[in-house]
């Protein structure tokens, strides 16, 4: 079914990736990395059907009104298809697909001059920890490659419209592009887990309406620059965005021992080497991955709420198969519902979903050039020396040498020396952690009281000091000491501190609740 169109609003710029960025693609190595999409011509790109279906969930949160993305107003500008039938309309939407490029330098077909090359991709690496044995747990491993941040997105998209829609449909435009200039557009894969943040790159952003119902329009919109009559940019760049349902975490915090999450990737000269994330295009950052410390949150979260229940968690029987023991890690995520709605689970293990906490990449303030990060990938010095190193002092990071004793020499235990490039003295970004009240509220109303609860004492325990974050931290490694917490409410635009919240009439309310959930009477 086609649709009258006599107008149309056409967007046409750049969104930058504020953190790394995973929308899959096909092919590849089934046993290697999760490959990133890419177009014809083997080039990283977004396309418009991920942008698109991203684009209409911004614009119609589930917990917002009409439905969500499935409602009347969704329905009547993306369009919909009823299943089993031949009900269903076009998008009045068109989104193109997004190539990705280090610049918004534009050649002369208007097209990303300089495409972003494959060499500079990233690898992230995640694996699942049983909580019976605190070891990895066996089939949950996997790696994805990453589009590094920083790296620009093209953005080109058309509504179509009548003279009787055009009023609204700007309306529309100018709401969209507020939500994409706040940075509110999150896209691909581990989207609670720090990746897929985008923004609107608002000086390289264009807007042009386009009349179709006249000769002279029609003139104009094939040859007036930019194919219309443009927006001044004052006419939406200073929209307000709608307030949202998200509770906002901002955690100022420094190391007190060094903290790393450890690469996939093993030095030449060193055998543990932190996780580096591009910072620009010549130099890096140290990174604690957002799924890294989720991780961290969710294995602690268990442990609260395990204790206050005296419940251990399920486990495979000795000498299990691989998927027994992986379908026992299973069900360790889906025996808690607080912790489900929280953290979220997949839909194998029962009422799946994404959960309602997001936590954002942490990196280091001190960016490193590349060319000094690459001596860790470098072979020895001509006599043997690790000499080379010593390049990378200045930016606190040590290589410190370990080894296990053997019980009964008390000396070197065989093949038991190993290295780490430890970072020293270095500043860390805060950590940004959002809770989504309104999904929270979805998802189960009868638990979302207790899951803000079991949040709280998250945060509670971390500005005590009780988590640790990253790699080894049961062997002096992650150890950090938080300085002051912040919470944003939504319906509160002023900050509040973590010791004012615990102390106020909210908490009171959701410390009953939480009594409630363990004693089952919720």
């Amino acid at each position: 079914m086609t649709r009258p169109t006599t107008h149309r609003l056409r967007v046409r710029g750049w969104l930058q990736a504020l953190a790394p960025l995973h929308v899959g693609g096909a092919g590849g190595d089934p046993n290697g990395a999760l490959s990133v999409a890419v177009d014809g011509l083997g080039r990283p790109d977004v396309p418009g059907t991920s942008l698109a279906g991203a684009l209409r969930t911004l614009l119609h949160p589930v917990s917002g009104p009409e439905g969500g993305p499935r409602g009347e107003r969704a329905n009547s500008l993306w369009g919909y298809a009823e299943p089993g039938s031949q009900e269903g309309t076009v998008s009045r939407f068109v989104v193109h697909d997004g190539l990705l490029a280090t610049t918004t330098d534009l050649n002369d077909d208007a097209q990303a001059a300089v495409p972003l090359p494959t060499a500079r991709l990233e690898r992230r690496h995640s694996v699942g920890i049983d909580r019976h044995t605190g070891t990895a747990a066996p089939g949950i491993l996997h790696s994805r490659t990453v589009v590094p941040q920083g790296t620009f997105l093209r953005l080109e998209l058309g509504l179509g419209s009548t003279a009787a829609q055009l009023a609204d449909d700007r309306a529309v435009v100018r709401g969209l592009l507020a939500l994409l200039r706040e940075g509110r557009l999150r896209i691909g894969a581990a989207r609670t887990r720090g990746l897929g943040r985008l923004a609107l790159v608002e000086d390289h952003t264009d807007v042009h309406e386009q009349d179709l119902s006249t000769p002279n329009g029609l003139f104009q919109a094939l040859t007036a620059p930019g194919g219309g009559t443009p927006w001044p940019r004052t006419d939406w760049a200073k929209e307000k965005v709608p307030a949202d349902g998200l509770l906002r975490v901002h955690v100022d915090w420094s190391p007190a021992a060094p903290v790393m999450v450890r690469s996939g990737t093993d030095g030449f000269t060193v055998d543990a080497v932190p996780l580096a994330t591009a910072a620009a295009p010549d130099r890096i950052a140290l990174a604690l991955p957002g799924s890294a410390l989720k991780g961290a949150l969710r294995s602690h979260a268990e442990r609260i709420e395990r204790t206050a229940r005296a419940l251990d968690s399920p486990t495979a029987e000795p000498g299990a198969s691989v998927p027994d023991r992986a379908a026992a890690f299973r069900q360790q995520l889906d025996q808690l519902p607080a912790i489900r709605l929280l953290f979220g689970t997949a839909p194998d293990t029962g009422p799946g979903g994404i959960g309602a906490l997001t936590v954002d990449d942490c990196t280091t303030e001190q960016a490193i050039p590349a060319a000094d990060w690459q001596r860790v990938y470098d072979p020895p010095d001509e006599d043997g020396s690790t000499a080379h190193l010593t390049a990378l002092r200045p930016y606190g990071l040590e290589r410190a040498d370990h080894v296990a004793v053997d019980r009964w020499t008390g000396g070197s235990a065989d093949g038991r020396l190993y290295s780490v490039l430890e970072p020293h003295g270095l500043t860390w970004r805060p950590l940004t952690l959002t809770v989504d009240l309104d999904r929270l509220a979805l998802r189960d109303a009868d638990h979302q009281a207790a899951a803000q609860a079991l949040f709280l004492f998250l945060l509670r325990d971390l500005e005590a000091g009780r988590i640790s974050l990253g790699y080894a931290t049961n062997r002096g490694l992650g150890d950090i000491t938080v300085h002051r917490i912040t919470l944003t409410l939504p319906t509160e635009p002023d900050p509040v501190e973590l010791a004012d919240f615990l102390t106020g009439p909210r908490a009171k309310d959701l410390t009953h609740a939480w009594r409630a959930y363990l004693d089952g009477t919720l």
